[in-house]
């Protein structure tokens, strides 16, 4: 058993637990109750007593007791509004009014019960009226600030259910919000995982290849360079977004390792503006489209080709572009059939799957033709300026 689980029980017996409602309300109903018949008296007091200079015992007596007859009266007329609250309200409020009505014209029979008994004062039923009428004002004050009360605390539950229902809803807002962000965190890293895989394999399979054609230094070059590619994997794999400036970094480490396996038949141009350097972009964005390129440009072509990459501000977006001279075996518009009909390849699928899960729809993945000579494919996505701790 854990340490935590041992401190429970210990917890629990430190703490008691809350008092129920109905113990809270019972309280409250008593000390308002009380402290509303000790007003009376006092108003009594000094309202009749002192300026009829009633300073016999048996006054101050009959005050306090006419107050403690009238807290006791309030007890059922308490019982009767409880019973009926369920009731609709008209039949509700007509009941109170009689029940308020009855208990009143009762007070005031026995406040002057005890008076007469009290101060041996006799025949004083002839001024019931001015008895009763104060015990009416009095009753109906009582019945109006019992339901004031009763309906302040509904409110204030009923406020308070609010509140816990709402943050419950924003509980669970949140913890969808945080679960669709971590599918997407998924996908993305799945999306990318996939495309690191089969660029490793592609060049280790050039790597076999260029061992068994004996040129070693070009397989010295290739697995060097797959290093510090393989490095910077590691060191920015968890960013899904990255300066442009590393991307290329990365992607010329890329197209390198390709360049060692076709030797001369493969021609780079990079361009990369220095004010765009800052630039927010998807991590590995350009290697599939580079891919691509080689694949189907400079694999099947036995002279070679031109690969260029190149990046630009065009309204509010960083446009990318990446181009390859056509294969001597395939039209530029051939190459796009045949990239439609296999389905653009793993990669361009998942450079689109990764754009839709990053941007939503604020992007843009076109084939076209290139002025080379193939294939242009352009990637048009938000301008997103990064904050810089440290260059590559």
């Amino acid at each position: 058993m854990s340490d935590g689980e041992r401190m429970e029980p210990s917890e629990k017996r430190q703490r008691p637990p809350p008092l129920p409602q109905t113990l809270t309300s019972n309280r409250l109903f008593w000390i308002l109750n009380s402290t509303g018949w000790v007003g009376i008296s006092l108003l009594t007091y000094f309202s009749l007593s002192l300026p009829y200079s009633q300073f016999e015992l048996s006054y101050f007596a009959h005050n306090i007791s006419q107050s403690l007859v009238g807290l006791l009266l309030t007890l059922p007329l308490r019982w009767c509004f409880k019973f009926v609250w369920s009731w609709p309200v008209a039949q509700r409020f007509t009941l109170a009014l009689i029940a308020t009505i009855l208990f009143s014209m009762l007070w005031a029979v026995l406040r002057l019960l005890l008076f007469m008994l009290m101060t041996q004062e006799q025949n004083l039923w002839a001024d019931y009226g001015g008895w009763v009428f104060p015990s009416i004002f009095v009753f109906f004050t009582w019945s109006a600030l019992y339901h004031g009360i009763k309906y302040y605390q509904l409110l204030q539950k009923q406020r308070e259910a609010m509140l816990v229902l709402e943050s419950q809803q924003r509980q669970r807002a949140l913890q969808l919000v945080r679960a669709k962000a971590e599918v997407k965190d998924a996908q993305l890293q799945l999306l990318r995982y996939q495309l690191n895989p089969h660029f490793l394999f592609n060049t280790l399979n050039s790597v076999a290849s260029l061992v068994s054609a004996e040129r070693m230094e070009d397989a010295k070059t290739m697995l060097s360079r797959l290093g510090d590619f393989l490095r910077y994997s590691l060191d920015a794999g968890d960013d899904m977004l990255i300066p442009l400036d590393k991307e290329f970094w990365a992607l010329s480490q890329y197209l390198m390792i390709e360049q060692v396996r076709f030797s001369d038949r493969m021609t780079l141009e990079l361009d990369v503006p220095a004010n765009l350097e800052s630039l927010l972009v998807p991590n590995m964005l350009l290697q599939p489209l580079a891919e691509n390129a080689i694949k189907y440009a400079i694999a099947p072509s036995e002279s070679g080709g031109t690969i260029r990459v190149s990046a630009q501000f065009k309204d509010s977006r960083l446009v990318l572009s990446v181009e390859d001279s056509g294969s001597e075996r395939l039209g530029a518009s051939n190459d796009i059939l045949e990239l439609s009909e296999s389905g653009a390849g793993i990669g361009l699928r998942n450079t689109r799957e990764r754009l839709k899960n990053l941007f939503a729809n604020d992007f843009e993945l076109l084939v076209t033709d290139s002025p080379l000579g193939g294939l242009c494919f352009t990637v048009a996505i938000p301008a997103t300026e990064s904050i810089r701790e440290e260059s590559m």
